[in-house]
């Protein structure tokens, strides 16, 4: 094996490593994975469990002369595939269990049903929105689907024996997304709540888009804005004793109130970014208010999830209605 100057894995405090796997998105292309080194070594979130993320694991674990048959827990922070699609080879590696919330669970031991749903939708989609969905239909089929023996809720203890996490449940970014708190260390492992980089997608991706037409968003239910439900998880999270953020994407926060504070200002701030569009529109295609909304002359598919959560939750308080003519969604400012 060739001399590495760069060590895969970091060491980041006492007995926990970030091991940065590459992925093969644009727009996420790394994941931060990370190792706990105690009496139950563990692992929070796995990567994708294609050849190259697996390799990548085992040569981070053997440069500190450990290996995937030393992890005895997997915890998953939610059900977004880079977060557990090693979650089977892993345990194949090790007499591993695998944990996450009752909700993430059921979306994860039922992937490839959600995959065929997908799947079958696809010839209605739109055309840009149809070449994305199949390649990621393709690429996803090839991961295994995985089982998880531990389904837990909010506020559970994991005990790792010399390391104790308490489960956080942190619904917006995904229904059923955990962050885990080392309340005697002060770290929270934030998982896609908090990123280091920028602020976290929160709204209606592709994958939703895929199974049902945009305009139902706005129908009038019981359900919270996913908007809401972030906002109202990170504050949350400003109610706990921090000194340090690990995310799942990117190094380390060491401002972690700051940095808290920061993202639902900046959501806040883009809310605001959509009324003040339409305060001078009367009424405008959704796809012309997010470019206008996001300064762009036109919208990526990423802008356009990421505005419908902001919407559903105007919607939500009546401060906007949509209506859709000609399969074209108008959106315009309640007077």
């Amino acid at each position: 094996m060739p001399y590495r100057t760069v060590k895969i894995m970091e060491h980041i405090i006492d007995d926990i490593y970030r091991i940065t796997i590459p992925l093969p998105f644009p727009v996420t292309p790394e994941l931060s994975v990370y190792y706990i080194d105690g009496e139950q070594p563990a692992l929070i979130d796995t990567g994708l469990g294609d050849a190259s993320s697996m390799q990548v694991l085992a040569a981070a674990l053997e440069e500190d002369n450990r290996s995937l048959a030393d992890i005895r827990v997997v915890l998953i922070t939610h059900e977004h595939i880079e977060h557990f699609g090693g979650n089977k080879k892993i345990k194949e590696a090790s007499p591993a269990y695998s944990v996450a919330s009752r909700q993430a669970a059921s979306d994860i031991e039922n992937y490839r049903h959600y995959l065929q749903n997908i799947k079958e939708n696809v010839r209605a989609l739109p055309e840009e929105l149809a070449v994305v969905v199949n390649q990621f239909i393709e690429f996803s089929f090839s991961i295994e689907q995985s089982v998880i023996e531990h389904k837990i809720e909010d506020g559970a203890l994991l005990d790792l024996g010399n390391t104790k996490l308490r489960a956080i449940l942190t619904p917006g970014h995904a229904a059923g997304h955990i962050c885990l708190y080392d309340e005697e260390r002060k770290i929270l492992f934030s998982g896609d709540q908090v990123v280091a980089t920028g602020t976290t997608f929160v709204g209606y991706g592709w994958r939703h888009m895929a199974t049902r037409r945009i305009e139902e968003i706005f129908i009038p239910n019981e359900n919270p804005a996913v908007l809401s439900l972030y906002l109202e998880s990170l504050e949350h999270l400003l109610t706990l004793d921090l000194d340090l953020i690990l995310p799942g994407h990117g190094p380390p926060i060491r401002e972690p109130y700051e940095k808290l504070r920061d993202d639902i200002r900046k959501k806040l701030q883009r809310e605001e970014q959509f009324l003040s569009v339409l305060e001078h529109r009367d009424d405008i295609s959704f796809t012309e208010l997010t470019a206008m909304a996001y300064g762009d002359t036109k919208s990526s598919l990423i802008q356009q999830g990421a505005a419908l959560g902001y919407l559903e939750r105007l919607s939500k308080r009546r401060e906007i209605e949509a209506r859709m003519e000609n399969g074209t969604l108008y959106i315009r400012r309640r007077r």
